[in-house]
């Protein structure tokens, strides 16, 4: 659904000031900004979305839309990382700062952009202990150090802990706010089954038709469909020839469905083990079927090669929009589901020796 209401323009410039009631109105000056890609975009339930590009004259910003609800708003320069981003309702913001540095633009607002900042505030803080913390940590695992490195990663896991804690602090103060469905959104959306139900008691029911409510209900949905126990939902993409090849093709007695990437290091480094259990098991009806997350096929193929994975491989290069990644609710990976030979989840996320140790109980 379309969350806003564009009229003949978005971008209204060098007037003095927002004049319309009931409007998000972004006024204020973008130093730099002339000849840059300017976007703003919004943040729902349907991930990020431009919005519009922005046409700024003289570092002169003046926006006016209409917001069916409040909602997080980002305004970036295309193809580069670092944006601004505010929650925003109806109402007057201002916006002063330089186009080349747009993560410290400063913006003021109402009540919901005050609470979004303290927690994002919370954030940044937390960006800049980590960037310490990972100095530290290769300097200690480069020296060999493994008790050094062992104790930066506890008091790491000690830091996210306290920053989620203190936002979850922040909920249950505002537990009617749309900024607190966002929050929940943010801090659930990656967790297990049984911990998105948690989140949800945190928040008042007047929040359930908000867009970060409804996309923790549309999550939640996913992971119960795939859920230990159900009927794995059967998919097609294209194999390495690029010929459809269908998860229900795959007849196996135990079947591993692998999630990967050709980028993504924790996968290729969990690959030499997959092969071994691969060649150990595969006589005994253990099959795989690797489905790539990658965009370049050359790399994918690539990969397949240089790592020896000799079972069969499909994808639709299309990065984390992979189909059969949306269809199983996959947002990191290496991510593993093991099915029985009904096609039933029976296991998922085990990698390594709680892999092996599955499969040998499964068919030995």
């Amino acid at each position: 659904m379309n969350k806003i209401i564009i009229g003949f323009s978005l971008m209204v410039l060098m007037l003095a000031s927002c004049t319309t009631k009931n409007k998000f109105c972004l006024k204020g000056n973008l130093k730099g900004a002339e000849g840059k890609n300017i976007t703003l975009s919004m943040y729902d339930k349907s991930g990020v979305n431009v919005i519009d590009t922005l046409s700024i004259v003289d570092g002169a910003i003046n926006i006016e839309l209409e917001l069916s609800e409040p909602v997080l708003l980002i305004l970036g320069e295309s193809g580069k990382r670092g944006a601004a981003s505010f929650f925003a309702d109806n109402s007057d913001y201002t916006i002063n700062g330089d186009a080349e540095n747009l993560l410290d633009v400063e913006i003021s607002g109402g009540d919901l952009y005050n609470l979004y900042k303290e927690a994002n505030n919370a954030d940044d803080k937390l960006r800049e202990i980590s960037a310490e913390l990972r100095e530290a940590y290769v300097a200690a695992s480069n020296e060999g150090d493994t008790a050094r490195a062992n104790s930066i990663s506890e008091e790491y896991d000690g830091e996210v802990k306290k920053v989620e804690e203190f936002k979850l602090d922040l909920v249950k103060q505002n537990s009617s706010s749309p900024v607190a469905a966002f929050l929940i959104y943010e801090q659930f959306r990656h967790k297990a089954l049984e911990e998105i139900a948690s989140g949800f008691l945190l928040l008042d029911k007047s929040l359930e038709s908000c867009t970060y409510y409804e996309a923790l209900v549309s999550r939640k949905s996913k992971l119960e469909s795939v859920a230990v126990g159900k009927k794995a939902p059967d998919f097609e993409l294209l194999d390495v020839d690029g010929n459809p090849f269908s998860l229900s093709s795959v007849k196996a007695k135990v079947l591993l469905v692998d999630f990967w990437a050709s980028w993504c290091g924790p996968c290729r480094a969990e690959n030499p083990h997959v092969v071994e259990l691969y060649n150990d098991y595969n006589n005994k009806g253990f099959d795989v079927l690797g489905v790539s997350l990658d965009k370049q096929k050359d790399a994918w193929l690539k990969a397949i090669e240089d790592d020896k994975l000799t079972w069969n491989h499909v994808s639709d290069l299309k990065g984390w929009k992979n189909e059969a990644a949306q269809l199983y609710a996959v947002n990191s990976i290496p991510h593993t589901v093991l099915l029985d030979e009904n096609g039933v989840i029976i296991a998922k996320n085990l990698r390594g020796e709680e892999l092996r140790k599955k499969v040998a109980e499964l068919l030995d």
